[in-house]
């Protein structure tokens, strides 16, 4: 993620257009143990964050497909 992003913050998508958004929750979820071994060592955490967009709908977007605005 190249810049922190937290809940409250107002976001665009990343070279698309379209409407502006608020980040509404971030979600990490852990991997747990698994049969199957991972190539190098753990995988990191999936990360996704909730965004309200200006226009009413709701999407769920990797952190990296988001930067921050200032408005």
């Amino acid at each position: 993620m190249a810049t922190k992003l937290k809940v409250g913050d107002r976001v665009i998508r990343q070279d698309v257009s379209g409407p502006h958004g608020t980040i509404k929750k971030i979600r990490v979820e852990t991997v747990g143990p698994s049969l199957k071994e991972a190539p190098v060592g753990k995988e990191p955490p999936g990360v996704t964050v909730t965004v309200l967009w200006d226009n009413g709908s709701m999407s769920h977007l990797i952190p990296d497909s988001l930067q921050t605005i200032q408005e």
